[in-house]
């Protein structure tokens, strides 16, 4: 038995030998016009190998370089370039009758260089095809594209895509394997690469049978998954526009007769949408369906929703590939929002809240339309925000003095009944015109405004005090009620207050969002001062209503306060 062992070992030992001193002693370099031939046909370009020598232990053909070149209408530089290529062949049928048969290529560091003119037609479109589709009979074009390779292998691999418009993107160490490679049936295939400028992809799935006429109309079924796609770095995004975010992909891709449907999720991170906003602190979920034409290069989207936790936005329309980026027409809808979900989306969107203060509770609802390239989008639209609470925000105490001597309670928060505008974001700030809120303990204000791309802020308001503030501000519980008690003046003021409550108090707001001013219009004051003080002086001495009349502003309240102060003296 042991002898056996040994004697089928040295066969077998022989006939390696014997097989690798065969196959140095072949020329290998003779089947390079084979090969050349037979690779050309199938692709459908002029193929170029460097040459071939054989490797002993693999029992493969290698050759230093490879070329193969483009379509003629794309010019004279290559579709294809790589550093060397292994070609696996069946050895016995080799040495034994010189007979090739290819089993598997391998390219190391190959460049493909992708490339669209300006009626959007690909550089690749064509690959397979020999240029006769027209002329030649289906089943004789079929027949010569007749092609097969057990394995197909890409190391350190480079893709080059240029587009008409939006220049160029690049695709670092791309790997791919694919086999059973052929033209007649559909084939697995894997790959993987890093995307310049920030990410990386993985694809799988499967391709095939290919199209010879026109390779976009190749089928394909695959799942994709992108991972920290930077959409500034990866050219999907202009850094000077101020926008940005990094995505998370993972999509089902199904393409069919030039129509390629995608289903799956995205995370965005860090994602600003427009200039005046700031990059949202958590990410945002998007579960999306879209259908793309490829020779249209324009699709849908449908049965799309975007959000965080439990509050999503229906989001529908079409988008166009054919621009420098991305253009959307996109309807945003949703109702009854809940409001605490809602916080990570509103930075995105230019939305910033004062310093230290945060939106909680309630509901928003909003029907907007966004259009334009997705580094420069116009969204317009009514937006509704219903029982919420501006927590570390007190409204009351930034209109200032003109509540403090009223001696009306000013809350901590800001509590919000309804509010309701007509929003326009835009690359250069955020208008809301008109605007209308019922705030709680304080009124209402209606006005209109707009926040500049750097945050400043230029809004004019109309404050209407409720007749149940402005009638407690005689109370002995606040500063001036305790000043003024029951007397005349205090009415007076009380008129003041109701006369302010029916015409309302001017107020512009200024400085940044994150850090308001609030800034009362001296104009709109003095002239609700003065039309209080009359009203409430005229039940009193006929004299001193015609003194007041004539009197500024500030003089008529210190009156009002000398008259409280004298008041107070004769009741002790």
């Amino acid at each position: 038995m042991k002898r056996l062992l040994i004697g089928t070992a040295a066969v077998v030992l022989g006939v390696l030998v014997l097989g690798a001193v065969a196959l140095a002693l072949i020329d290998a370099d003779r089947f390079r016009p084979q090969i050349e031939d037979a690779l050309g046909t199938a692709l459908g370009r002029e193929v170029g190998i460097g040459e071939l020598h054989a490797a002993l232990w693999s029992g493969s053909l290698k050759a230093d370089d490879i070329r193969i070149a483009d379509d003629p209408a794309f010019g004279t530089q290559p579709f294809v370039t790589a550093q060397s290529l292994a070609i696996g062949v069946r050895l016995w049928p080799l040495v034994a009758h010189r007979d090739l048969h290819v089993t598997s290529l391998s390219l190391d560091r190959p460049v493909v260089r992708l490339r669209q003119d300006r009626d959007g037609h690909w550089n690749f479109a064509s690959f397979g095809s020999d240029g006769s589709a027209e002329e030649a009979p289906a089943d004789a074009n079929a027949e010569a594209l007749a092609f097969r390779v057990d394995a197909l292998r890409i190391t350190n691999g480079r893709i080059e895509l240029t587009r008409a418009v939006g220049g160029e993107r690049s695709y670092d160490d791309v790997q791919l394997t694919a086999d059973a490679l052929g033209t007649q049936a559909a084939f697995p295939f894997s790959m993987t690469a890093n995307v310049a400028g920030g990410g990386s992809l993985q694809l799988d799935g499967r391709m095939g049978p290919w199209n010879a006429t026109d390779a976009l109309l190749t089928p394909v079924d695959a799942h994709l998954v992108l991972r920290d796609l930077d959409l500034v770095g990866a050219g999907l995004m202009t850094s000077a526009d101020g926008v940005g975010g990094v995505l998370d992909v993972d999509t089902q891709i199904r393409a069919e007769q030039g129509v390629l449907n995608s289903k799956g999720r995205i995370d965005a991170r860090r994602l600003k949408l427009v200039a005046s906003g700031s990059p949202a602190p958590a990410p945002l979920g998007i579960e999306y369906a879209a259908s793309y034409r490829l020779d249209q290069r324009s699709g849908t989207i449908d049965d799309t929703t975007l959000g965080s936790g439990a509050a999503r936005l229906a989001v529908g329309g079409s988008f166009d590939a054919r621009g420098e980026a991305l253009q959307l027409d996109l309807r945003l809808h949703g109702k009854q929002l809940p409001v605490d979900d809602l916080q990570a989306l509103l930075p995105a969107f230019g939305v910033v809240l004062p310093k230290d203060s945060r939106l909680a509770g309630g509901t928003l609802g909003v029907d907007l339309r966004a259009r334009g390239p997705l580094d420069a989008l116009v969204i317009r639209g009514p937006v509704t925000l219903d029982d919420s609470r501006l927590a570390g925000f007190s409204l009351g105490s930034k209109l200032g003095a003109a509540l403090s001597l009223a001696g009306i309670h000013a809350p901590k928060d800001t509590v919000i009944r309804h509010a309701e505008t007509a929003l326009d974001i835009a690359p250069t700030g955020i208008r809301a015109d008109p605007f209308r809120a019922d705030i709680v303990e304080l009124g209402h204000l209606t006005g209109q405004g707009r926040m500049a791309a750097d945050g400043t802020l230029d809004f004019r308001m109309l404050v209407k005090l409720d007749e149940a503030v402005a009638g407690g501000s005689g109370t002995g519980s606040e500063p001036l009620g305790g000043l003024l008690g029951d007397s005349s003046a205090a009415r007076a003021l009380g008129g003041v207050l109701g006369g302010t409550s029916e015409q309302g108090i001017g107020v512009r707001i200024v400085g940044t969002a994150s850090e308001p001013s609030f800034r009362l219009d001296p104009s709109a004051v003095a002239g609700l001062l003065k039309a209080g003080l009359v009203g409430a002086a005229s039940k009193d001495d006929g004299d001193r209503r015609d003194e007041r009349k004539s009197s500024k502003p500030k003089d008529v309240l210190g009156a009002l306060l000398r008259d409280a102060l004298k008041s107070k003296d004769g009741d002790d």
